[in-house]
């Protein structure tokens, strides 16, 4: 039975657009297809694919199609992933409401700043803003202030090597899983070779979140404690996009968890992506 992108009366480009698609989509191929729309969002594409193929470890620098800045990326590792999200999926274009009332951000925060791929997005996206990154991984933070000095950005764009918290501090830190270091839970196993558990800074990020026009916050279960705080909901940022975890969450679900501690800010919220597994993504923003 044929369908309906593929039946009698549709078009040549059409019908071989959806074979691509439905073969693009073939478990066996879908890792390659997503290398794939990753490499394209880059020049030199072709390099970055065979760096990738070949297990060329890096970092290697980018230039990214849709900006020209560049992005520094570690092959073989989440670092291609986020790539992908960020640049292709585009998980942190906002709604058009929002995007209206950040058309002219002064100052983002990012929280869980990784190695700065969403900080060369919020760069390009709003121009006239102050970029300020928390992150302390030392590897990915090593990164991220690479990414700032390739773009040439330091003027605008800082990064503070500590983890956000509630209240300032140290805490202990399992470092070396990429995207996936954390603040670490007594008794935690290290579920990776690369990973080892450290002592880094915690520092209280509540006044920095106060001041925001937009905060990113992705830091794998720390963000309840943020959200918890009574600073929060008095003086929210005029607009969040989180990604949430059910790792440290309060009982029951994640999702229904994140969206009433926003609704106790009078943060309205728009979901981008939710998983069974309770992982998720959101836009919030002031009415």
């Amino acid at each position: 039975m044929s369908s309906p992108d593929t039946g009698p009366g549709v078009s040549p480009r059409t019908r071989a657009l959806a074979v691509m698609r439905r073969v693009g989509g073939h478990r066996r191929i879908l890792p390659l297809t997503a290398l794939l729309l990753r490499a394209r969002t880059v020049r030199p594409a072709a390099l970055f694919l065979a760096r990738e193929r070949l297990g060329h470890g890096g970092p290697y620098v980018y230039e990214l199609r849709e900006s020209g800045l560049k992005v520094v990326i570690r092959h073989g590792t989440g670092d291609v992933v986020t790539l992908g999200e960020v640049f292709h999926e585009h998980d942190y274009e906002p709604p058009g409401e929002v995007a209206e009332r950040l058309s002219g951000a002064r100052r983002i925060v990012d929280l869980g700043a990784n190695i700065g791929l969403f900080g060369i997005f919020a760069a390009a996206r709003w121009p006239l803003a102050e970029i300020v990154g928390y992150e302390p991984d030392p590897a990915n933070a090593a990164i991220h202030e690479r990414a700032i000095a390739a773009n040439a950005l330091s003027s605008r764009w800082r990064l503070t090597r500590a983890a956000a918290g509630a209240a300032a501090g140290t805490a202990a830190f399992i470092a070396g899983d990429v995207a996936l270091s954390r603040l670490a839970v007594e008794g935690e196993a290290l579920d990776s070779e690369s990973a080892r558990r450290i002592e880094v800074p915690v520092q209280d990020v509540l006044p920095e979140v106060a001041g925001a026009d937009l905060v990113k916050m992705d830091i794998e279960g720390g963000e309840w404690a943020i959200l918890a705080d009574a600073r929060f909901r008095e003086s929210p940022p005029r607009a969040l996009v989180l990604e949430y975890h059910p790792r440290l969450a309060p009982a029951g679900d994640p999702r229904s968890s994140v969206e009433a501690a926003l609704e106790l800010a009078g943060l309205r919220t728009r979901g981008i992506w939710h998983r069974a597994d309770g992982h998720g993504m959101l836009w919030a923003w002031q009415s």
